[in-house]
């Protein structure tokens, strides 16, 4: 008795059943990106890129899923056990054997094209757009062996995004060399719109891992290492995110957020930062005047009881104190923890007095040599310098230390 056939009508329900569910998939895909793919709500383009690239791959899947499982349905439905039929040995069938191997090897081709040809659109930032932001030529933050992917005109807003526990630091670059005075912030990034923006992405402390789903990939921040990546928000808003990488007991609360606001805006709040900045620094520098000159005194008073110092054997040597030190006082030679670019010295336990005391008067320079624990610059800790040149260098010795400083820095 020949094996029972399914009627043509049955046969071509089911095949449009299958094209069916496969055409009502793909759409679904994107219907539910913020569920089953990577988020990209700024319109940055290689946030945009990661999403296209998942859903298109998602959809190939969707039409395999679709395909198998509907081929897989109809086989049942085709050759099911029918009372009194007689079940036909079949040993393989050669066109379906090599279509099912071509096809896959097809499938995977057409991914791979697809995902070199989207790589580009991820990895290389465009350049700013028209209204967008005006920035000089990218200034950055580390000069280690991986490098930022710039755009074609070297063209970018370059933000220092530093983790440490539990929080985000975001430093911005600005074209001086000096670092101590860059705007900064905690928390919360703040960009301009339809502007590429270039991330540096270090660690203070613990590896931690900058991710907001909407700006793109995730990055990790390894200690000692830099690495970048980029957006460019068309989009006004704010943008959340959270640390990726287990980093302590207050990995849960080390979120990151970035606003974004019209260029226009972005200027005044930058321009406020660093108001804010010069502001503070002009109260340090009355109130470290202020104690520059109550020191002086303390000094004058300390030496006018103590009598006049013995005089040295020799005329004093500033660059001589700076660079050896005078052993048989116990005063310690300044270039062993500071760089000078005079001296040659490029030790880093102290800051680099090149920078720190740039535009810095003889009396605040030799204030600070006697009282560190009172002037301790940014980064550094109290209580590493010594507090002993008062008494282990003599008034002379002290003022030819000083007139080297000034002198090597200031070019008086």
């Amino acid at each position: 008795m020949p094996a029972s056939t399914t009627p043509r009508p049955v046969k071509n329900s089911i095949l449009f059943g299958i094209v069916l569910v496969a055409a009502l998939l793909i759409p679904a895909s994107a219907a539910l990106a913020g569920i089953v793919a990577p988020e990209a709500g700024g319109g940055t383009p290689n946030a945009e890129g990661i999403r296209s690239l998942y859903l298109l791959i998602f959809g190939f899947g969707c039409v395999v899923f679709a395909g198998v499982g509907g081929l897989l349905i109809w086989t049942i439905v085709r050759y099911r056990s029918s009372k009194g039929a007689v079940a036909v040995q079949v040993h393989g069938n050669n066109r379906l054997e090599i279509g099912w191997t071509v096809g896959a090897a097809l499938l995977l081709v057409l991914i791979s094209v697809v995902t070199f040809v989207k790589l580009d659109q991820i990895k290389n930032p465009p350049n700013s757009s028209a209204n967008g932001l005006s920035t000089p030529k990218n200034v950055s933050f580390s000069s280690g062996p991986a490098k930022p992917a710039l755009p074609p005109n070297g063209r970018s807003l370059n933000i220092d995004v530093n983790g440490q526990q539990y929080v985000w630091r975001y430093t911005y670059a600005d074209t001086d060399t000096n670092n101590l005075n860059n705007v900064f912030s905690y928390g919360q990034m703040v960009v301009p719109t339809n502007t590429t923006v270039s991330l540096s992405i270090r660690a203070l402390d613990v590896q931690h891992s900058w991710w907001i789903p909407e700006l793109g990939g995730k990055f990790d921040a390894v200690p000692g290492y830099t690495n970048y990546t980029w957006f460019k928000i068309s989009e006004p808003g704010i943008y959340n995110g959270q640390c990726a990488e287990l980093c302590g007991r207050g990995h849960a609360t080390m979120i990151a957020s970035v606003k974004a606001v019209s260029p226009a805006e972005f200027e005044q709040w930058y321009a406020a930062q660093k108001a804010a900045i010069l502001a503070a620094e002009k109260e340090v520098a009355a109130t470290r005047n202020a104690q520059v000159a109550k020191d002086e005194q303390a000094l004058k008073d300390a030496q006018k009881e103590a009598g006049p110092p013995a005089a040295p054997a020799e005329p004093a040597d500033g660059e001589k104190i700076f660079v050896a030190g005078v052993p048989a006082t116990g005063a310690l030679a300044c270039g062993s923890c500071h760089a000078l670019k005079q001296a040659g010295t490029n030790a880093a336990v102290g800051p680099n007095l090149d920078v720190v005391l740039k535009g810095q008067s003889a009396a605040m320079i030799k204030a600070s040599t006697l009282s560190p624990n009172k002037l301790i610059s940014k980064g550094f800790a109290a209580n590493i310098m010594p507090a002993n040149y008062a008494t282990s260098l003599t008034e002379a010795q002290l003022d030819a230390l000083v007139q080297y400083l000034d002198e090597a820095v200031n070019g008086k």
